[in-house]
C-alpha cells in the first residue's frame, strides 16, 4: 500500500512542479516497469506461491535464482529499449532504476510474506514515501532524486536478501536444489508466457498506445486517473497473496474457495475504490490546474477497471493452478484486442468519448467471462 501511495504522489508532485512532460516520461517508465513485472509475477510469483513446500531453503533458493536470472535479462531489454527513446541520461535511466526497485520490491514481499521478517517490505516503502516527502524542503521531486532513490531501496533489499539465505537454516531432508527448477517444465513456462503476453494487450498496451498517438495531456490524464486507484490493485494483490497460500493447501472444493474469493473482493475493491474516489474528487480541484483533472467519468470508469480487475485475480488463482491456460489467456486477447481497437477507431473518427470508457469495457468483459467460467460452473477446457 505504500508504494502505491508513492507512486501516486510522484505522479502529483511531478504535475505540480514539472509539468505533463513529466508525468508522462514517470508514466512510461512504469508502464514498462508493469509489463515486465507481469512476467516475473507469471513465471515465478504466483507459482512459488502456490508451492507447498515454499518455505524450504531449497525452494527458496530456486525462486530466487530464477529472479534474478529474470531481473538481468528484463533490466538489458528495458536499458537498450530506453536508450533510443529518451534523449538524456536522465531520461532513459529512470525506466530501469524504477524496474529493478519495484522486481525486487516483489521478490522481497513475496519471500518474507510469512516469515517473522514480514515488516520489512513495508518499511522500505516507508522510506521511499519519507524520502519523497523529505525532498520537498529541499529542491523538490526530479527525475535524478527518483533515480538514485530506486537504486538505493533496490540495493538495500538485495543485501537483506543475501544475508537471509546466508543465516537460513536448511532441512535435513531436503532435496539438492536446482537454480533450473522453474524452467524444466518447458510446457508450463511457454503458458506462462503467453499468459503474460495476453494480459499486456488489456493492461499496458492501452497507456503505450494512448502515449504514443495522443497529446501529453490526455495521456497525463490517464496516468493520473489510474494512479489514484493504485492503492486499490496493491491491496488486492496482497490479499491475493495470502489466499494463493491457502489455496495451494486445498485439495477438494477449490472451486467453492475461489466463488467466495471473488464475493470477497468485489466487496473489498468497491469499499477501496469509493475511498479513493472521494480523495480524488476533494484534492485534485484544489491542487491540479483545470486542464490536468480527469473528469468524474474517467475516476468513475476507474473504480470500475479496479473492481472488475480484482475479482478477476481470484479465478485466475484457479486458472493457474489447474493449468487452464488457453481459456484465460483467450479472454484476455479478445479483451485486449477490443480495446486497442476500440483506442484506434476514435482516434481515426475523432469520437468524443472518454478513453477510460474503452479500458473499462475490456475490464468488464473479462469479468463477466470469469464469471461464467467458475461462479456459474462453466469450468473446464
Amino acid at each position: 500500500m505504500l508504494s502505491s501511495g508513492a507512486n501516486f504522489l510522484i505522479t502529483f508532485l511531478l504535475l505540480k512542479y514539472a509539468g505533463n512532460e513529466s508525468v508522462v516520461m514517470f508514466g512510461v517508465a512504469m508502464t514498462l516497469s508493469l509489463i515486465f513485472l507481469s512476467f516475473q509475477r507469471t513465471i515465478v510469483l504466483i507459482p512459488f506461491n502456490l508451492k507447498e513446500d515454499k518455505c524450504s531453503k531449497v525452494r527458496v533458493i530456486e525462486f530466487l535464482s530464477c529472479s534474478f536470472f529474470l531481473l538481468v535479462l528484463f533490466m538489458m531489454l528495458i536499458l537498450i529499449s530506453t536508450y533510443f527513446v529518451f534523449p538524456s541520461q536522465e531520461q532513459w535511466l529512470l525506466a530501469p532504476a524504477l524496474f529493478a526497485f519495484l522486481f525486487m520490491h516483489e521478490t522481497f514481499r513475496y519471500l518474507f510474506m510469512v516469515s517473522k521478517l514480514y515488516f520489512l517490505p513495508v518499511l522500505v516503502s516507508a522510506i521511499l514515501m519519507f524520502t519523497l516527502a523529505a525532498s520537498l524542503l529541499f529542491d523538490g521531486v526530479s527525475i535524478k532524486l527518483l533515480i538514485n532513490t530506486y537504486l538505493c531501496l533496490f540495493s538495500l533489499e538485495l543485501i537483506v536478501i543475501a544475508i537471509y539465505i546466508v543465516f537460513k537454516k536448511a532441512h535435513t531432508d531436503e532435496q539438492q536444489w536446482d537454480i533450473f527448477f522453474w524452467f524444466r517444465d518447458t510446457r508450463n513456462l511457454l503458458n506462462r508466457n503467453v499468459q503474460s503476453i495476453s494480459q499486456l494487450l488489456l493492461v499496458h498496451s492501452p497507456f503505450l498506445l494512448v502515449s504514443a498517438l495522443y497529446p501529453a495531456t490526455v495521456s497525463s490524464i490517464l496516468f493520473i486517473a489510474r494512479s489514484v486507484f493504485q492503492p486499490v490493485q496493491i491491496l488486492i494483490k496482497s490479499v491475493e497473496a495470502i489466499d494463493q497460500r491457502k489455496l495451494a493447501s486445498i485439495k477438494d472444493d477449490a472451486q467453492i474457495f475461489v466463488k467466495s474469493l471473488f464475493k470477497k473482493y468485489i466487496v473489498i475493491s468497491f469499499v477501496a475504490s469509493s475511498l479513493c474516489l472521494l480523495i480524488a474528487v476533494y484534492l485534485f480541484p484544489i491542487v491540479y490546474a483545470d486542464q490536468a483533472v480527469p473528469q468524474l467519468n474517467d475516476l468513475l470508469f476507474w473504480a470500475g477497471i479496479l473492481i472488475c480487475l480484482s475479482c478477476s485475480r481470484s479465478v485466475e488463482m484457479l486458472l493457474v493452478k489447474n493449468n487452464m491456460y488457453k481459456r484465460m489467456n483467450s479472454s484476455y486477447l479478445l479483451s485486449g484486442l477490443g480495446v486497442s481497437s476500440l483506442l484506434l477507431l476514435n482516434l481515426v473518427l475523432h469520437l468524443q468519448v472518454s478513453l477510460s470508457f474503452y479500458i473499462f469495457i475490456g475490464w468488464l468483459f473479462l469479468a463477466m467471462t470469469y464469471y461464467l467460467i467458475v461462479i456459474k460452473g462453466l469450468f473446464h477446457e
